[in-house]
């Protein structure tokens, strides 16, 4: 009997380590081409683009609430390389941005070394490169480009949201963006406004009843003051005992309100992200002490708002539930009632006397939901639009605007006049918005009670020092910033854009660059100050594939990323 012997394993092996080299060789040149031709991933350094997208950041928790948040790394990282190991030492506040950005405030302390220590890297973006080969660039893209001022080396790679289109006037007044044609006159000036996805992905968090303290005393004694209680001022609603409540109860049919207290938290373009960078209230043991940080600019009160809220209602089709917003000397009034969701624009009332001169007005029909089902209600005003959102469904919707520039300007910064604002642009601070939601008609809870503001573009002044506008550049320029001013609008030649961080009290950008390098001028031609010329687009960044890592356990270093962070950029 004849037998056969078995093969052995060698051979195969053999061929499977060569064929694995082979797809990896192959796989590492698809690689190569894809980040040469296609996509390329590239590190967010800084915060300017915060809270969209992260640089070297920490993130913070209030011992208090529970409420976690990133907070810029940067300046404690520069200062102690700057001014020496000696400031790793240095004390610095931990705030609390559901109860309060003041330092005097603040729950709790860190210092400088521990926030080098506690750092973490920006996130990383994957950018579509060569897309506007095939495209025009999209306002509010968030796009990848070379610095125009200094576009030499990886470091010179920079990524803004895009503001500003060729062929246009641009001018940013009360932190929203208005524009109009190449030479067209003032009166063609209309505002910007945000897509959804994109507005979406931009409201930036100012109170969430989610997060309210969970031990009032002890806060108190923190402090050396009683806490005030929520920001919204209630009536007819039981907080409990304590104040401190996160649903809240209404159990009449009779009249419950919310009026917002712009005195306990101000609804401003401050960002928590910034609270490190900005000179504070020394902390006891740093009052002898130099502080390497510079004062604080302007707050900017801010009146394009989300109010939200989860609304459980015992009798549906009885409740009436009515916002207004007064803002701009407008009267923007959000109601739901009868089966029906309303938007209403009125002009604001010297008394409560006067009638109502009703300027615009809209209703449609919204589904009563069943007894005791909470069903999530939105309140957006952002971009001279009024709309409202149902369980995520925008139900109906209201634009408004102004006669002109001036009327908008006179109207955001109530009791001035135009001149008023030209004497000095960047300490001028709009009106304060006034919130107020009323309820009758059903006993209630209210769960989730949010407010979230827009972003907010800063009028700044062009800063003649050489780390702004390097003289090899050419003379600095001076006088109001790019685009914020009011007497002269920025204008956009062909192939032209404009760039602005999100971060706007924290970005260095189109308002603020000055000259082009002379390589820019050299290549393109391009002498023209603070725009991004088309040859020095890189792509349009579309999502974070990495952010920002975290470890696995206390004592590994960090370097597993945030997945529930990875996400579209919008």
């Amino acid at each position: 009997m004849s037998t056969t012997a078995k093969p052995t394993a060698k051979p195969e092996e053999e061929t499977n380590v060569v064929e694995t080299i082979q797809s990896l060789i192959v796989a590492f040149a698809l690689a190569m081409g894809v980040r040469s031709f296609v996509t390329e991933g590239f590190v967010i350094p800084t915060g300017s683009m915060a809270p969209t997208l992260m640089g070297l950041h920490v993130r913070a928790t209030s011992p208090d609430t529970g409420y976690t948040y990133p907070v810029d790394a940067g300046p404690a990282v520069e200062v102690i390389g700057q001014l020496g190991p000696s400031f790793a030492a240095y004390p610095r506040e931990v705030c609390d941005p559901m109860l309060s950005l003041q330092s005097t405030q603040r729950v709790g302390e860190t210092t400088l070394g521990e926030i080098r220590r506690d750092a973490r890297m920006g996130d990383r973006v994957l950018v579509l490169k060569y897309l506007y080969s095939f495209q025009e660039p999209e306002r509010w893209d968030v796009v990848v480009f070379k610095n125009p001022t200094d576009p030499n080396g990886e470091a010179a790679n920079f990524i803004k949201r895009l503001v500003g289109l060729p062929n246009e006037q641009l001018l940013m007044l009360d932190g929203d963006v208005f524009t109009a044609p190449l030479g067209a006159d003032r009166s063609q000036f209309a505002v910007a406004r945000k897509p959804e996805h994109v507005q979406r992905a931009v409201w930036q968090e100012v109170h969430d009843s989610d997060f309210m303290p969970v031990d009032p005393i002890a806060l108190a004694k923190k402090w050396g003051r009683a806490w005030r209680g929520a920001p919204w001022a209630t009536q007819g609603f039981d907080l409990g005992a304590r104040g401190n409540a996160r649903a809240w109860r209404h159990a009449g049919a009779g009249e419950a309100s919310l009026v917002w207290q712009t005195d306990v938290l101000p609804i401003d373009d401050r960002t928590a992200y910034n609270i490190w960078r900005w000179q504070t209230q020394p902390l006891p043991q740093a009052v002898d002490k130099p502080n390497p940080f510079r004062s604080p600019d302007v707050a900017y009160p801010v009146s394009d708002v989300r109010v939200s809220a989860a609304i459980e209602a015992d009798d549906p089709e009885s409740l009436r539930t009515v916002y207004t917003l007064t803002t701009r000397k407008r009267a923007l009034v959000f109601e739901i009632a009868g089966g029906k969701a309303t938007l209403r624009v009125e002009r604001e009332r010297e008394s409560e006397s006067d009638a109502a001169v009703v300027l615009a007005e809209k209703s449609e029909a919204l589904d009563v939901p069943a007894a005791g089902r909470p069903f999530d209600v939105e309140f957006w005003h952002v971009d001279q639009r009024l709309s409202m959102w149902v369980n995520g469904r925008e139900v109906v919707q209201l634009d408004y605007a102004f006669e002109s520039l001036e009327e908008r300007l006179t109207a955001s910064f109530n009791g001035r006049v135009v001149e008023d604002y030209l004497r000095a642009p960047t300490a001028q601070q709009p009106t304060p918005p006034r919130l107020e939601v009323r309820f009758t008609g059903s006993p209630l809870t209210l769960h989730r009670v949010r407010v979230d503001r827009d972003l907010y573009y800063r009028p700044a002044t062009l800063d003649t020092g050489e780390r702004n506008q390097p003289s090899v550049n050419g003379p600095a320029i001076a006088g109001p910033a790019f685009g914020t001013d009011f007497t002269k609008p920025a204008a956009l030649q062909p192939d032209h854009f404009m760039m602005c961080g999100d971060n706007s009290g924290a970005s260095r950008d189109s308002r603020l660059w000055g000259r082009p390098s002379p390589i820019v001028k050299e290549l393109f031609g391009q002498d023209a100050p603070f725009i991004v010329p088309r040859p020095l687009l890189l792509g349009k960044a579309w999502c974070v594939y990495f952010p920002a890592p975290v470890s696995p356990m206390d004592g590994l270093p960090k370097f597993m990323p945030d997945f529930g962070e990875i996400r579209f950029i919008r």
